[in-house]
């Protein structure tokens, strides 16, 4: 739950502007100018309900809209349904739909479509790509877990406006799940009639404010407006293109030919370039997530080894990191979970503030402990995907551990879907990178669950087991914050990954570009955008 008010912002980075190339005008479409805007790597798949990374959400979020939605500031807003009661116990929910919700060809958006898609997510045959997110409702785990009969899941469509949610457990943010992609509803005569292709041009029917018209993989994915979007009227733009930018260096030079009217990101070694050259157009701002360094726990020599996890993290400088390497506006991280999602302040590990002398001393005796030494160095393999600030960590980190360590560190990189494929399947050696950025504040830890055996690292300890049980039964947000810190405790104990920092949003927003706000999402609908 994304609160107005609590979030904390970049600025605007200052410098002299020089001249450069300015991005021109955007082509217009019945009047109105389609934007292109850098999407950084190409989506692993298009239907919402396998897909496991967060960058096909930039997509998701204009394609489908849930019972709730995010505002252009990240906060979260009425979607699909106008308004929605809780029971006494936490444990029910029921969801009024507006009366104006459309699909793209017209149809009305009833809450049976709901039923359907929740249903959809958790037959196992599926293959749901990130199951924790619709574990809160009632039979959802067991109906994945054993085969249970999908018609058993906590939803039920009272009539086509009023759609009730019964939970496992109570879920003070439920609110916030229910405005992501997992959780959105389905058009029903599609999927029957195209199965799992469902999400291809020319057969995609989606509720959300843009309809997809093309898509090239490794290329774009044009949108045009849904007509039948309720606020489609208030929509200053015909279109959006996204277009896959994994190469920043490229995404660069396509902004400054105008191109691109907004980056993904920025190239860390142009960032000072462009707070000197760019600074109308540089846009730095905090973003709710978690760069992770995660071990492969399902193989030695990192199974059953906390210590060698504990001393790999304990001799990483993030300060010098975020300080003298990135320079974007990270923050150093320690904890699992980030900052500012529904109020909660994570706690850190005793030894964050250490002086670096006795830091370092401590990670040297639990590496020893671990059965490492000089008689006995470490060799190991950090995957990370292809891209310049990933690679200038990797470096960084692997300097630091042979520095204190004398671990010898073969860095490695790949494409991002092979990335994110071989860290589902645990056929990484050692270390994967990975970046986890998502609304959901349990969403972090939740991969630590002994049942999170598709995106997790294969970490098992039933004390965290337990104290996100605890987590589960809370019934206000004060409670639910206390002890999500008790289980964040558990899990820097044992750093069964390993958090470097807080990746910052580092994007070159075109001035001409009128309605981007930063939120700590990092997810920016077309809706809220015009071109002036």
């Amino acid at each position: 739950m994304i609160m107005r008010g609590i979030t904390r912002r970049g600025v605007l980075a200052a410098g002299a502007a020089l001249p450069f190339l300015v991005p021109s005008s955007p082509v217009l479409a019945q009047g109105k100018p389609v934007v292109d805007i850098g999407l950084g790597p190409d989506v692993d798949t298009l239907d919402p309900h396998k897909s496991t990374t967060i960058v096909a959400g930039q997509l998701f979020i204009e394609l489908w809209e849930g019972l709730t939605s995010f505002a252009a500031d990240g906060a979260i807003i009425p979607g699909v349904a106008e308004r929605w009661e809780t029971s006494a116990d936490g444990l029910t929910w029921t969801f009024y739909l507006r009366g104006d919700a459309k699909w793209s060809d017209g149809s009305a958006v009833t809450a049976a479509d709901f039923v359907f898609a929740w249903r959809r997510a958790v037959t196992p045959t599926t293959l749901l790509g990130l199951p924790e997110w619709i574990a809160p409702i009632r039979n959802a785990l067991p109906i994945l877990q054993t085969g249970k009969d999908p018609a058993s899941l906590g939803v039920e469509a009272v009539n086509d406006r009023t759609l009730k949610v019964t939970l496992e457990h109570p879920k003070p943010d439920l609110t916030v799940y229910t405005a992501y992609w997992i959780l959105s509803p389905l058009h029903r005569a599609s999927v029957a009639q195209h199965g799992d292709s469902f999400a291809q041009p020319g057969k995609l029917i989606g509720n959300g404010p843009f309809m997809l018209t093309g898509a090239v993989p490794q290329s774009h994915y044009t949108l045009a407006v849904n007509p039948h979007y309720h606020g489609a009227k208030s929509i200053a733009v015909a279109g959006a293109k996204y277009h896959v930018t994994e190469d920043l260096q490229t995404e660069l030079k396509r902004f400054r030919a105008g191109e691109l009217l907004a980056t993904k990101e920025v190239p860390p070694t142009q960032l000072d370039w462009a707070r000197a050259n760019l600074a109308d157009s540089l846009r730095l701002a905090y973003r709710a997530s978690t760069f992770f360094l995660i071990p492969n726990l399902t193989k030695a020599p990192w199974k059953d080894n906390p210590d060698l996890c504990v001393a790999l993290s304990m001799a990483i400088d993030r300060k010098v990191i975020v300080e003298k390497i990135t320079k974007g506006g990270e923050l150093p991280a320690y904890a699992m979970t980030p900052e500012g999602l529904v109020g909660y302040t994570p706690p850190k590990p005793d030894w964050a503030d250490l002086p670096p002398a006795e830091r370092i001393a401590r990670a040297k005796a639990l590496f020893a402990k671990a059965g490492y030494g000089p008689d006995k160095p470490l060799s190991l393999e950090l995957l990370y995907n292809t891209n310049e600030l990933n690679r200038q960590v990797a470096v960084a980190v692997a300097a630091m551990w042979q520095q204190t360590l004398g671990v010898k560190t073969t860095l490695s990189n790949q494409e991002f879907k092979i990335v994110v494929s071989r860290m589902k399947e645990h056929t990484y050696p050692d270390i994967v990178r990975i970046t986890w950025a998502v609304g959901l504040v349990t969403e972090y830890l939740n991969l630590l669950r002994s049942r999170a055996n598709t995106v997790g690292p294969g970490y098992i300890n039933p004390a965290l087991d337990r104290a996100m049980e605890d987590v589960d039964q809370a019934l206000t947000l004060d409670d639910f914050r206390a002890k999500l810190a008790v289980a964040e405790k558990i899990a820097m104990a044992d750093m069964p990954m390993i958090p470097v920092m807080r990746q910052a949003s580092r994007r070159l927003i075109s001035p001409k570009l009128k309605g981007w706000v930063d939120n700590p999402l990092d997810l920016h609908s077309a809706r809220y955008l015009s071109v002036g």
